[in-house]
């Protein structure tokens, strides 16, 4: 027996292969059910739509989950130094090697699949700049869905480093609606470097008046300007700016004086005069 299913049926399942977001499918879909007129014919029809119906609600049910894990950052680790970047890979892919190497740490690690239990947490010091390394336990099918806080992890930090085959961590985090910066590497490689160059950051070194530049650098946004790194270092710079002078990639010639909106490049040395 035919379904017969009225014109609005069709056109509201036109609109509802446009939608996106699962919350408002939902919602379509619920319409579009009680727009099928009930009786036998149609029978199969509803069954499949509540089916699909059922699933949906599942899967914004996790997605919900997971906004209030990444809310209230119950397993978060707090930021520490300039950047937060997390290490991720399938099991031997050299996570702990490198978190050995690059942070001084003396994490177990051996050809045991699945030793890293729990995150664990090392400070990379990369030419005076300290960038947080956070190694994620290994990836497995299904993951996302078992590790909801590890996920929440990795939704938080700058920076992913997916060491190894990429393809199954990218399909736990399509699951998990995970969207950052990745980077694939290997552990043979100069990881430091690659991970600097990956995270979008510039060090400048301030000067005091009549004396050599402080050794400890300041780390700011590419694209950022004096008005920023002043912001940076205390009010009093912003209030009472009177000029600035650089030397450096971003100044024609050493010394050069400047104004609040000169972009910075990695490396300048600033050197502010303020108003008495």
């Amino acid at each position: 027996m035919p379904a017969n299913l009225p014109p609005e049926y069709y056109k509201a399942e036109k609109e509802y292969k446009k939608i996106k977001g699962t919350k408002e499918k939902i919602e379509f879909l619920k319409k579009m059910i009680s727009l099928i007129p009930l009786h036998k014919g149609s029978e199969k029809h509803v069954a499949q739509l509540k089916q699909r119906l059922s699933k949906l609600r599942e899967k914004l049910e996790r997605e919900e989950e997971q906004k209030k894990i990444v809310s209230r950052k119950s397993f978060g680790i707090k930021k520490e130094g300039a950047a937060q970047v997390c290490l991720v890979g399938l099991p031997n892919t050299g996570k702990s090697f490198i978190l050995n190497k690059y942070c001084n740490k003396k994490i177990e690690s051996s050809e045991k699949p699945f030793e890293t239990k729990i995150p664990q947490v090392g400070m990379l010091d990369y030419n005076g700049v300290k960038i947080q390394l956070i190694e994620i336990p290994s990836f497995f099918e299904g993951f996302a869905d078992k590790n909801r806080e590890m996920m929440a992890i990795i939704n938080n930090c700058d920076l992913v480093v997916v060491l190894g085959n990429y393809e199954p961590i990218e399909r736990e985090f399509k699951k998990a609606n995970i969207s950052k910066k990745v980077i694939r590497a290997s552990s043979n490689e100069v990881i430091d470097e690659k991970i600097w160059n990956s995270l979008d950051l510039i060090r400048v070194f301030t000067k005091p008046v009549g004396k050599k530049p402080e050794d400890k650098p300041i780390t700011l946004k590419k694209g950022s300007n004096v008005f920023d790194l002043a912001q940076n270092i205390h009010k009093d710079f912003v209030n009472k700016f009177k000029f600035a002078k650089v030397w450096g990639k971003s100044v024609k010639y050493d010394g050069q004086f400047v104004g609040m909106d000169h972009v910075l490049e990695d490396g300048d040395i600033i050197e502010f005069h303020l108003h008495k």
